[in-house]
């Protein structure tokens, strides 16, 4: 069994994301957020386009990232997982070292991650930021930055936790899709089965008991729903 999870507003309790760059960047940001709410450019645009706005030192950057919480649940979560032989993936269309750096200050090191690639460079005239979309498709219909549907195909069972629109593609193929706030809502529109939780302590007393199950699976109509 494996779980994938969305970060920004599924295991981080905010979108780091957005934090960062309201707190850091300059002001255009907003408008390349509206541009991609209008459908006028894609998510990796967007954010390609939002990261290099950031105008401070990475030291000033990490005492940000220092201030973000988690969902409560979501450390026993994987110290669960890990004790059950789950895997544990993160695939987020967030940036990589926000997410490292946000796990690591809860005391979670060795997870998979995959996100949008941050890197910077330094000189006299300051720190300059720079995002890379490797995981994102042409084929991928919200234009993301990381392509979720792509990644998360696995033949063995697997759960997806998830929250926002960047989860929507990826809902129709997960084995069980764990759904809230606006992935709830699109799954309860393209009548796709999901299980609500509200964060990973419920979760995890739903992943115990399909272990509990003899057969390694409780029959997901038991537990999804679809409205």
């Amino acid at each position: 069994m494996h779980a994938f999870c969305d970060f920004d507003g599924t295991i981080a309790v905010e979108d780091v994301t957005d934090a960062v760059l309201d707190q850091l960047a300059s002001p255009q940001w907003h408008e390349f957020e509206e541009a991609w709410a209008a459908g006028e450019i894609t998510a990796a645009e967007c954010m390609r386009a939002q990261i290099p706005l950031i105008d401070a030192t990475p030291q000033q950057l990490n005492a940000l990232l220092n201030t973000m919480k988690i969902d409560a649940g979501f450390v026993d979560f994987v110290h669960f997982c890990r004790s059950n032989e789950i895997g544990i993936t993160i695939v987020s269309d967030g940036v990589d070292r926000f997410i490292s750096r946000v796990l690591a200050n809860h005391g979670i090191t060795g997870l998979e991650i995959i996100a949008n690639r941050m890197s910077y460079s330094v000189s006299s005239q300051g720190c300059r930021y720079r995002l890379d979309t490797p995981y994102a498709s042409t084929g991928c219909p919200p234009g993301a930055g990381v392509c979720k549907c792509r990644i998360v195909r696995m033949p063995e069972d697997h759960f997806y936790v998830g929250d926002g629109r960047s989860d929507f593609c990826v809902s129709h193929q997960a084995s069980i899709v764990f759904a809230k706030a606006k992935l709830e809502a699109y799954c309860q529109q393209q009548a796709i089965p999901f299980i609500p939780y509200e964060g990973f302590a419920e979760v995890q007393r739903t992943v115990a008991m399909l272990l509990d199950d003899p057969a390694r699976r409780v029959s997901v109509s038991r537990l999804a729903r679809t409205a």
